[in-house]
């Protein structure tokens, strides 16, 4: 156990304000205290259950699963580290409820911080003066490197305004949101607002649209809801429940890594399109053209209907020596077995099952002398003409030869996809490089492994049924052995004389283990980041993964390269996704007013009606022009002055980066956020609607300086 934490463990404050936090600083100790206490006996229990033989059967299993509980919980306690307490709401009935990361009792039950996540906790973010919700007083701890440097009270009732020496929530609380960045995303928990806070909290039902400006916390509500949902809803705390986090680039995948655990929940996965994608794109995204005609719904369904293609009955019978004579088997023998199989499951997986149901088909027409039917069956299985005439009329398909196919040959095209104008088809004909996958392509490659599922799925079939026949013979021979063993009727082997429990073990036991991609799906909840650029066909991908349509949709029309014209139940009607609800967030708590001046006239230039918030900051310099040349001499100065924070280098330039200056190109600083952002050279990111989108982008990731490096005359961008 470690030793009594004093006050300047946990504080790092004006002397003036030392008296006003002891009560406080008291509270901190008990709650380190008592983590450190659980943390112990966490390690020390996990360590006792490791020693422990595994046992039999369902002892067996209660270990395993009393173990990984144990493992989940360390790492929470690991996670909460020293910002474990959030601050204090004092209620009206004069109770003070301290909020946490997590919630935490004492070794005798009594409450001393309960989660973020309760219904409990739900005023500590959510009060406002309109409405205070039985609060007297709210506080909230602004942490640094492990003490408290600045709190602030907000105060409901006006008979304690005399009682607070920090009553001016904003001026502690803009001073967060100007804090230096560390390269990650900076805990914000604490500063959690109410509008954010509601969308936090609502329901995971149906498809929700989180729509909002640069800087309106748009990821913060993302990464918050994934942990409140982890928390609250039954369904998604069960093995089966999964939550995926869409990101839209490997940048933001890592700047955003440590929040999650952070919150206490390390089992959500975050990745990106590309990384969910079975394949890999090969070379540089295709021009932009083709890169739309491939994103299209049309598209996916000309991918459908390429399998099917590969699906027809054929058009003549076909005469099989059995051994026992020869049959007929006629195309309508091939259309009855096929309406004996699942019409839904994947064309590769479906030919072992649809081959089977042919066999039961013809077997009566070769005997029906129930000794002789497994050796008639194994001879058809293995018949050459009835094996190659499979292979032609429903053969095993890549799904890399599909697209393939589909890209290369005007016949196939044409039929698969008459959705697509003529001037659409003959763009993808012409592609010079059709089967050097680009991103664009990937979407595809997803849908085509998705209709027609896995290669070796007939081989698979054959090795695991021969595989599960041994393991029963054992399993029931193991079984059989107990029961004869056992003498005492209360004996946990007796119970083995249930023929239910027998073959509850049997397809336990015989079932091996499953290896299965983790970004495959299924999944409870996917949020998606940035998610107003995605194709037709990158909602899809989306979709497939989650059948139940749980979506957190996060996003900003105006943020959209490729323009976003619709509303979001438009667009997402299109995407296949009905019955959205929309809630919106309009204050930018990120960018200065500086920033956002200069930033809006942009924007503004090509889309009037572009959603932009307003920013809360004023603290920030004005924007700087000066031109590529001083690149270096700004750097450099930026860098002496500031010994802590982060910078960014946007632009289309090659540069090492350093561990405190990204380069990144536009697209990559999305859901990004620096201390100072340098956009170099904005007129080389293209034209048209695309470039002033990305200049916007840009220039509002930055929080305390923005400096334009541009050859153009003026201020002109």
């Amino acid at each position: 156990m470690s030793s009594t934490n004093t006050e300047s463990d946990y504080f790092l404050l004006a002397e003036d304000s030392i008296n006003e936090v002891a009560t406080d600083s008291q509270q901190l100790t008990v709650i380190a205290l008592r983590v450190q206490q659980l943390r112990e006996d966490a390690t020390q229990q996990l360590l006792v259950a490791g020693q422990q033989r595994a046992g039999v059967l369902q002892q067996s299993l209660d270990r395993d699963v009393h173990m990984q509980t144990l493992a989940r919980r360390l790492r929470q306690l690991e996670n909460i580290g020293p910002k474990a307490c959030l601050g204090f709401m004092l209620t009206t009935t004069g109770n003070k409820i301290y909020i946490g990361r997590a919630g935490l009792s004492d070794e005798f039950g009594n409450q001393l911080m309960i989660d973020w996540r309760a219904p409990a906790a739900r005023p500590f973010f959510s009060a406002t003066h309109a409405q205070p919700e039985g609060l007297v007083k709210r506080r909230r701890y602004r942490w640094r490197a492990g003490k408290i440097v600045h709190y602030w009270d907000e105060v409901f009732d006006v008979e304690q305004l005399e009682h607070s020496s920090s009553l001016d929530e904003h001026s502690a609380f803009i001073a967060s949101l100007g804090a230096e960045r560390t390269g990650h995303m900076n805990d914000v928990l604490s500063t959690i607002q109410a509008d954010q806070d509601e969308i936090i909290r609502s329901s995971s039902r149906g498809a929700l649209v989180v729509d909002g400006g640069p800087g309106t916390g748009k990821t913060v509500v993302a990464l918050h809801r994934a942990a409140f949902m982890l928390y609250s809803d039954a369904g998604l705390q069960s093995q089966r429940g999964r939550v995926l986090v869409v990101s839209p680039s490997n940048s933001y995948s890592s700047y955003v890594a440590d929040v999650l655990p952070n919150l206490g929940e390390d089992d959500v996965l975050v990745a990106t399109l590309e990384q969910i994608a079975p394949f890999t794109a090969q070379r540089p995204q295709a021009s932009e053209e083709l890169a739309h005609i491939k994103g299209l719904a049309a598209m996916v369904r000309a991918v459908r209907n390429a399998v099917s293609v590969f699906e027809q009955p054929p058009s003549q019978s076909l005469s099989v020596e059995t051994g026992w004579g020869r049959i007929n088997v006629a195309a309508s023998d091939f259309i009855a077995a096929h309406a004996m199989i699942d019409q839904h499951a994947p064309h590769n997986e479906n030919r072992t099952p649809l081959k089977e149901a042919l066999i039961e088909l013809l077997i009566p027409r070769i005997t029906n002398d129930e000794r002789e039917l497994p050796q008639v069956r194994q001879k058809l299985e293995v018949n050459v003409e009835l094996n190659a005439w499979f292979d032609e009329h429903w053969p095993i398909i890549e799904p890399q030869n599909l697209l393939r196919a589909l890209y290369q040959s005007p016949p196939l095209l044409n039929y698969c996809a008459q959705d697509l104008s003529l001037a659409q088809r003959e763009a993808l004909l012409s592609d010079p490089t059709p089967t050097e996958w680009t991103v664009a392509d990937l979407p595809l490659l997803d849908a085509a492994q998705h209709y027609l599922g896995d290669p070796n799925s007939e081989s698979l079939h054959r090795r695991a049924r021969a595989e599960k026949e041994h393991t029963e013979a054992n399993v029931r021979q193991t079984v059989e052995s107990i029961i004869s063993a056992a003498d005492d009727l209360e004996d946990l082997s007796s119970q083995l004389r249930n023929p239910d429990l027998q073959d509850y073990l049997v397809s336990q036991l015989a079932d091996g283990e499953q290896t299965t991609d983790p970004l495959a799906g299924v999944f409870s909840h996917v949020i998606i980041d940035e998610a107003q650029d995605l194709s037709d066909a990158q909602w899809a991908m989306i979709l497939r993964r989650c059948p139940s349509g749980s979506l957190t949709i996060v996003g900003d029309r105006a943020q959209s390269i490729s323009g976003f014209v619709e509303s979001w139940p438009q667009r997402l009607e299109r995407a296949g996704i009905s019955r959205v609800r929309v809630s919106q967030l309009s204050i930018n708590y990120r960018s200065t007013s500086q920033v956002m001046e200069q930033a809006t006239t942009v924007i503004r230039s090509a889309l009037p009606d572009a959603n932009v918030p307003i920013s809360l900051r004023t603290d920030g310099q004005p924007v700087r022009w000066a031109s590529p040349g001083q690149l270096d001499q700004i750097l450099d100065r930026w860098l002496a002055k500031n010994l802590v924070g982060v910078a960014a280098l946007i632009g289309n330039l090659h540069r090492p980066q350093t561990p405190r200056v990204s380069v990144l190109c536009p697209d990559e600083a999305k859901g990004l956020e620096f201390d100072l952002v340098i956009v170099y050279r904005p007129e080389e990111f293209g034209q048209g609607l695309p470039a002033t989108v990305r200049k916007y982008v840009a220039m509002t990731r930055a929080t305390a300086e923005l400096v334009i490096l541009t050859d153009l005359p003026g201020q002109q961008i």
